[in-house]
């Protein structure tokens, strides 16, 4: 994941051989939204609702809505717009342990998220103990300085077992 410089937060996304794969950013803004967005940096605007989307050559593959304060509801839709699940987490319940469920368009949880401590790094692991996924947060591995220049990337890596669908 790489952060791109713009009005509202953007992420880019890559491969782990450095090809492009697609960009996170916003779609549909509210015209308010500029206006408080030049009184308050990027990471204050994402408190506020807003559509995101994930494209890949400029065609847009699924979007995602966050809502709500104390917890956050994050509905996720497909390209014809129609709900296909949704991820809810208790923001301010605990600091230190952060909990979510990743929900299907039906409302049952498959994949649940416990995040722990200060580092930022967790691991997603479904009901049935198959991990998915693994965010780290601050480490950049050595191999990948030939790929990018800037270090201060985040970086995702998605189990290789992981179906298509899923990823």
């Amino acid at each position: 994941l790489k952060r791109e410089i713009s009005f509202f937060p953007k992420l880019l996304l890559f491969e782990k051989d450095g090809r492009f794969i697609g960009t996170v950013k916003p779609i549909h803004i509210p015209l308010h939204y500029y206006v408080i967005n030049l009184f308050l940096k990027n990471s204050f605007i994402t408190l506020f609702p807003m559509t995101y989307g994930i494209f890949t050559n400029d065609q847009l593959l699924v979007s995602f809505k966050r809502r709500g304060m104390k917890k956050s509801v994050v509905t996720i839709k497909n390209v014809q717009n129609e709900p296909i699940g949704e991820y809810v987490q208790e923001d301010f319940k605990s600091l230190l342990n952060i909990k979510g469920k990743l929900k299907d368009a039906f409302g049952n949880t498959f994949l649940s998220t416990n995040i722990k401590g200060f580092s930022g790094d967790f691991t997603l692991v479904d009901v049935d103990g198959h991990t998915w996924a693994h965010f780290y947060n601050g480490y950049f591995p050595h191999h990948y300085t030939n790929l990018f220049r800037d270090m201060q990337n985040d970086i995702v890596v998605l189990s290789d077992d992981l179906d298509e669908n899923y990823k």
